[in-house]
Parts: C-alpha cells; structure tokens; sequence
C-alpha cells in the first residue's frame, strides 16, 4: 500500500523469541488472537441490491483446531451485520455478539476440522464501500486494509491467520466483477443480475480479499512469465489507465526476475474507490479512482510518479501479500520492502531521470529527507509496538516506509550486491504464502551474508532515531588528522562509510569503519580540505559537521 511466527521454518514455542536485536518475535499489538486456531479457507458470499447500501451475505470458513481443544471460535465481525444464523458441520451452532466480535460455540478436537457457516445481512460500517465513481456510476469496493474486512463479512481479522479465499458476488448484470485469483463462473440468473465467482487457492491475508463491482472497461495488456495481465478502469478513464498502468507488464517482469516466480495465477491493476493512493490486494489492485483519471493531464513527474505507485503496488505482491508480516509491528516487511524495491526499479530500468546508481541515490536522498523531517519532532524507531485494533493506520508514516527502505538500502551496502539480493530472493522462497518476524529475515540474511546481523537490526529496527556525525580537522603541519564524531544521544552506531576528502587540484576517498563515539582518521596532505560524508548516499545520518575549508 502506499501511503506466522517462524523459528527456522517452525512456530515459536510460547514465550520463545527468536533473535533479532531489540526486535521481538511474539505478539506486540492488541490483537486478541486465539492461537488454537486456525482458518483454511473462506467462501464469501454476498448480494449487492439495484439500489441502497443493505447487503445479504453467507460465509463458510473452514479451520482447523491446533495445539489444543476448541470450545469455541471467535470472529470478527461489524456491529451493524445482523447474524440471522449459524451452522457448524451442518448443526446448527448457539452464538453470541459482543460489539465486533461474533463468538460461536464450537467444539472441535486438536488436528481435527470443521466448517461453520454464517448468514448474515446489513449495510457495512466500512469495509465494502458502496457508492458511486467520479462520473457518478454505482461502484462497489472492498477496501480492507488494515482491520476493515469484518465490517462485511466474519473473519479473524489480522494478518497472522492468512486463508485461501472464493468470493462470490450477485449484483446488476451490467457491472463487472473483479477479485482475487481466478474467475471461476460467470451466470446470467435472471432479472438483470448475475453471479459471478473468483477463486484464490494461495492463502492470503483477509485484508486483501476484495471485490470490485461496477462498469468496467477493460484491457489485456499482455503476459508475464505465463501470467495475465489486465488494466481495468471506468470507461471515461480507459485512455488515462493506459498512461497510468503503461509499464505495469515490464514492471511486473522486472520484479518477476528479480524475487522469484510471481504468487498469484494473475494481475489486475483496478482503478477503484479506494481511499488510499493504491491498495496491495493479491493478484487484484485497487488504485484511486482520481489519480488514475489524472493521468492524462499529469506532467513528467506526475506520469513517473504513477509509474511509482504501481511500482510499489507490484512489490507487495511479494511482499505483504506471499510474504506477511505476522504482528503489525512488522509493517516495514511489507512498506519498507515496497518503497525500497520501487527505488531499485528505476535504478535499473529507469526513468525520465536516468537510470544506475545515481538515480538510486536520488531516489533514496529524497526518502532520506523525508526522515529527517520526520524525525525532527523526536527520535522514532521502526519497531514501536502499541498499536490496537483501528489504530494501524497510525503505523502508516516514514518510519515503516522510508525508513524501512533505508535499513535495506544500508543492509545491501554492508552485505554486497550478491548476498543481499540472493538473501531476498531465500527470504521469499522461504516464506511464500505464510507470515514472519523481523527476526526471520535478519536470520535468512546472516544465512545469505554469512555475516551476524543482530547488532545492524537492532540499531536501525529497534533503536530509535540516526546516528548525528560531524566531521572536522584537527591539529596542525603534517599531524593533522580528519576527526568524526557521533553527537546523538546514546551508545555509538556501528557504521561503515565512505569520505571523499576533496582539494582543489584533487580527491581522495577513505573507508571509515566506526564503532566508537570518536575515529580520527590521519590527512595525507596539506593544504584546505572539504569533507563530505557518505558521498554516494549509502548512510541514513543527520550531517552536524562545520565547514572543513
């Protein structure tokens, strides 16, 4: 979007943390989980009336009980959805309702399976918005992201519990229906309504299971290793969507190669009612209905910025959606690796900028920036736990985005090019289609860099605000020497980056590796010397340093 817990590959036992720094692996937001429990699959099932905003629906969910017993199953579920019953294994099921939890009893054996199944009407608080386009045509749109699913249909609303998913709509045979995965049927069943039917067999997390119902004009743009990719806009936008989604096939193929083979049987860029600038649901999409409708009249940097955006949209796939974070404390798994990678996008396929390293730095000195500012209202970390139910989009800030992205910028700098993205591309592997820590990609990388990891974690994830260096010349004649100094509060950061010492007939670059409050590194010449500090942009710092010429 823009704006599992594993020990090897196992669970963690209760109250084992894993390594990682400062960076736990067990639960830190107020998610109330019920860890006996497991869902397998949803089948949603909802009607969308000709008019108003009232929806029937029916869920079935398959889940299983792990670890122990289950007395019951606990789900969320808006307020405003009126449950009309429950079935489990075809009995029907006594439940209960307490605010937006829907609790049924259930009892179900450890290892063992059962299905329950929830009818249930009303207009959704959130979640399934129902409106209208910008040209004024009646839209419907899931918009999930982060806790908003169960105001349309029951679910264990959090990330940890990821689920395979069919969603059905019936709805005007007039619209068009988009979802996850595959469509699997498509019937006419009278009086000007159809059914029409997605199947997604990867589990996903619930806050990417959408739906998207209005009229629709829509574009084959082409295949990606097998994969089809299609552009789905309001017929009045059509031209605009080209402008907007006109790199997505080379986009896609790009990060295809770069991470490993792409999660989903396909990929719809869907111009939608989202409310945020683009939305990461798996195989489908969701973009700002006015952003894409912009695109025709956007300048140069506008166009580009849209190219950004699906940019970024196209990483999650991999990384939010295959690869989840299992506790929203981890958010930057999923923004820091999508902010990053569409950096590395124009880095090597480039833009109306250039392309390479320079480019790179560009993009990531105005990431950088954007931190600073941040943080010149106090020091933040990255890993700051405290988040509750409806409060995740507080976690929506520079410190899981651009801050995320520099600890991969620096971490691929430490490490080298080969290790890094080798380590990146296990890391998928690994964990497609499940949830992780913090701690599981730090150990994946050691894995790939053969180098320890939990000081870097710690400090960058865990440790909150930059290292503050000022750099200055000291003493006098041939004893001069280039001194460089930590000003932050707290222990010192372990750094390592360059200095380009710079006079008027030449330069010269240095190396500094810094573990201490202090390093003087010897001139090796006289004369009036400028200084500057990571010349490449590969250091997230704040420069204190006074003029050295």
């Amino acid at each position: 979007m823009l704006l599992s817990a594993l020990v090897g590959l196992a669970p963690p036992a209760m109250g084992q943390t894993p390594a990682a720094g400062g960076v736990p692996s067990l639960p830190a937001d107020s998610y109330e989980r019920q860890p006996t429990l497991d869902i397998l699959h949803y089948d949603v099932a909802v009607e969308i009336p000709a008019t108003g905003s009232e929806i029937s629906g029916r869920t079935e969910l398959l889940y299983q009980a792990v670890v122990a017993d289950l007395d019951e199953v606990r789900l969320d579920l808006g307020a405003a959805m009126i449950v009309d019953s429950v079935r489990v294994d075809g009995a029907l099921a006594i439940f209960r309702r307490e605010g937006d939890r829907l609790t049924i009893r259930a009892r179900t054996a450890a290892g063992t399976r059962s299905r329950a199944v929830v009818w249930y009407h009303g207009e959704p608080a959130d979640g399934l918005i129902i409106g209208q386009s910008r040209h004024g045509a009646r839209t419907i749109f899931a918009d999930n992201w982060a806790d908003r699913a169960h105001h349309w249909f029951p679910s264990v609303d959090h990330p940890s519990d990821k689920a395979a998913v069919e969603l059905e709509v019936v709805a005007s045979a007039e619209l068009e229906v988009v979802g996850n995965g595959v469509l699997a049927e498509r019937t006419e069943i009278g009086t000007g309504r159809a059914r029409t039917r997605w199947v997604e067999s990867a589990e996903i997390p619930v806050y990417g299971m959408v739906i998207g119902v209005a009229d629709f004009a829509v574009t084959e743009a082409g295949e990606v290793d097998g994969i089809e990719v299609s552009h789905w806009t309001f017929p009045e936008d059509s031209a605009a969507g080209e402008v907007a989604f006109g790199r997505s096939t080379e986009i896609l193929a790009f990060y295809d190669s770069l991470f490993g083979p792409y999660p989903y049987e396909k990929l719809a860029h869907v111009q939608s009612a989202t409310k945020f600038g683009g939305m990461e649901n798996p195989g489908a999409i969701f973009y700002s209905q006015n952003a894409i409708g912009a695109a025709l009249s956007a300048d140069a940097d506008g166009r580009e910025g849209l190219t950004s955006l699906v940019a970024h949209e196209t990483v999650h796939q991999w990384f939010g959606d295959a690869v989840t974070e299992s506790d929203w404390n981890h958010l930057w798994l999923s923004e820091g690796f999508a902010e990053y990678f569409d950096a590395v996008f124009f880095e090597f396929r480039g833009g109306s900028r250039g392309r390479g390293p320079g480019e790179l730095a560009r993009q990531m000195r105005t990431r950088a920036d954007d931190v600073r500012e941040f943080e010149a209202a106090g020091a933040r970390a990255i890993y700051a736990p405290g988040a509750g139910p409806g409060e995740y989009e507080s976690l929506l800030t520079e410190m899981n985005y651009e801050k995320g992205a520099w600890v991969l910028h620096m971490l691929r700098r430490l490490v080298g090019d080969e290790a890094f993205f080798q380590g990146v591309r296990d890391y998928y592997a690994a964990l497609r289609d499940r949830t992780a820590w913090t701690a599981d990609f730090a150990r994946i990388m050691e894995a790939a860099s053969g180098q320890s990891l939990e000081r870097y974690f710690d400090q960058w994830v865990a440790r909150p605000g930059m290292p503050m260096l000022a750099a200055s010349v000291v003493g006098e004649g041939g004893e001069r020497r280039l001194r460089i100094e930590q000003l932050q509060d707290g222990p010192p950061y372990a750094l390592v980056f360059d200095v380009d010492l710079r006079w008027d007939d030449g330069s010269e670059r240095r190396v500094v590796e810094m573990d201490a409050s202090r390093v003087e590194v010897p001139l090796p010449r006289e004369g009036p010397v400028r200084v500057v500090l990571d010349p490449e942009g590969w250091l997230l710092f704040v420069d204190r340093s006074l003029p050295t010429e």
